[in-house]
């Protein structure tokens, strides 16, 4: 499969760049344009460090520190053989063995709210910035702000057929991106922009699906409030993991946020205006993320506190409420 494949000319939609010849300035005018960049060979020259993220290292955060892993873990793909019916503690049945889980499974969870779980994550990373977002000069500087989390993807597919994520969905977050670094294996996003992306980007229009495959040392970075997304491990994969750090180009965003990773926070169907989505009954410790622009709002039904849609929700997308609005 190339590289970035669409409808279109897929190349035009998501540039692609070599990490050798990659500097901020050519990143930053070709992000700035596309709101999506695969820089390629980010690793090149880096396998000693490479090899000190494994699935022993993963397994390692999880026995360190079980309930930051377990607050943000999510199957990404509820075709997983091995936690398939395992509803107490999924995380805790997936890291049980020392070895990589045999089966297909895809999952996910976010390192964050522990500064030395932070620390320790980031230094066995083979960076924790790319180097084409530091600016050159007798002083290397960094124009960008990162969140303080780190999202972790990782999975396998031995099998035939691709191992899918989540469905379609946009991300509810105000940033300016995401870089993530393919560290081991292979996994393929399929992208399209939305609505918004197209009035900024008038280029784009009668732009359809582009697949990227990001192959180990690929960095893809991509606005994923803008670009609707979904990926997939492909066939005859054997441990596929990436991780991922959320970005503010302007630099004055606070890095502080928390990142929210739990299952059932998006929708899993296309959602009427209107529709009741949850109430206080059956989800007393419902947790919704935040946003300046809300597709739910939280009301009151006849003494029922009940979260609704404030317009349709289309399948995939992470349900929000106002930053305003109590929980």
């Amino acid at each position: 499969m190339p590289r970035a494949e669409g409808k279109r000319n897929g190349s035009v939609a998501v540039p692609r760049l070599a990490a050798k010849d990659a500097t901020w300035d050519s990143f930053s005018a070709a992000y700035s344009r596309h709101h999506a960049v695969l820089v390629t060979g980010c690793l090149e020259g880096r396998s000693a460090r490479k090899k000190a993220l494994s699935w022993k290292s993963l397994r390692r955060v999880y026995t360190e520190h079980p309930q930051m892993v377990r607050r943000t873990f999510c199957l990404e793909s509820k075709g997983t053989e091995k936690t398939k019916g395992c509803e107490v503690d999924e995380a805790t049945s997936l890291f049980k063995t020392a070895t990589l889980p045999p089966g297909r499974w895809y999952a996910s969870f976010v390192v964050q709210r522990n500064r030395d779980a932070l620390s320790q994550f980031l230094s066995a990373l083979p960076f924790s910035v790319p180097p084409f977002l530091m600016r050159e000069g007798r002083a290397r500087t960094q124009p960008v702000r990162h969140s303080n989390a780190v999202w972790v993807f990782f999975g396998a597919n031995p099998a035939t057929r691709a191992l899918r994520g989540r469905p379609e969905h946009t991300d509810a977050v105000p940033h300016s991106g995401t870089w993530h670094l393919q560290v081991h294996g292979s996994k393929v996003w399929t992208i399209r922009p939305t609505t918004e992306l197209l009035k900024v980007a008038r280029f784009l229009r009668g732009v359809g699906e582009i697949k990227v495959k990001c192959d180990a040392g690929d960095v893809l970075c991509i606005n994923t409030r803008l670009w609707r997304h979904r990926t997939h491990i492909p066939s005859g994969c054997g441990l596929s993991m990436s991780v991922a750090r959320d970005i503010w180009l302007e630099g004055s965003r606070r890095a502080s946020c928390d990142m929210a990773n739990l299952v059932g926070q998006y929708a899993t169907r296309p959602i009427p205006r209107g529709t009741v989505i949850f109430t206080e009954h059956d989800s007393p410790n419902l947790e919704l993320q935040r946003s300046k622009r809300p597709n739910c709002a939280v009301r009151d039904a006849d003494g029922t506190v009940v979260v609704v849609a404030k317009r349709r929700i289309e399948a995939g997308d992470w349900f929000c409420i106002s930053e305003s609005e109590d929980e």
